[in-house]
């Protein structure tokens, strides 16, 4: 076995060093992720089952639900469209709290011109409100 010379030592050494400061460099960009939630805070998903030629009708309408939403909702919350893997449409909408859930739901309840809007979203699919599923998630 042969001894190692100062530049196979230099090289390791460099290798071991390289390695090493990928794998921080690696580490390190998790530090930037953040959870899409707060504790206390609730995100609820619309998703609705939509034909693929109709797919981009539907967004365009949950778009100007979501629009209509942001100037007339007297609760404060945060809305974004979206499809899923499997084409069914919907948002995902982030509220502060559960009792701010629940105000955002009777206002929609009680607003003609968003019932109206998600009316029309399940229509360009095919289907009705009826047919949506929602799901909440409270983030602890």
């Amino acid at each position: 076995m042969s001894h190692p010379t100062k530049q196979n030592i230099a090289t390791r050494l460099l290798i071991i060093l390289s390695t090493m400061s990928c794998a921080t460099v690696q580490a390190g960009h998790h530090e930037d992720i953040q959870p899409p939630a707060e504790p206390g805070q609730v995100i609820v998903v619309y998703q609705g089952a939509c034909p693929a030629e109709s797919v981009d009708a539907a967004i365009e309408q949950v778009k100007k639900v979501i629009a209509y939403e942001s100037l007339n909702s007297p609760i404060s919350y945060k809305s974004s469209p979206g499809v899923w893997a499997d084409g069914r449409v919907g948002a995902v909408d982030i509220h502060r709290s559960m009792a701010a859930m629940e105000q955002a739901f009777a206002w929609q309840s009680s607003d003609n011109s968003w019932s109206a809007g998600y009316d029309a979203v399940a229509a360009s699919c095919g289907i009705t409100v009826e047919d949506f599923t929602v799901a909440i998630f409270e983030a602890r």
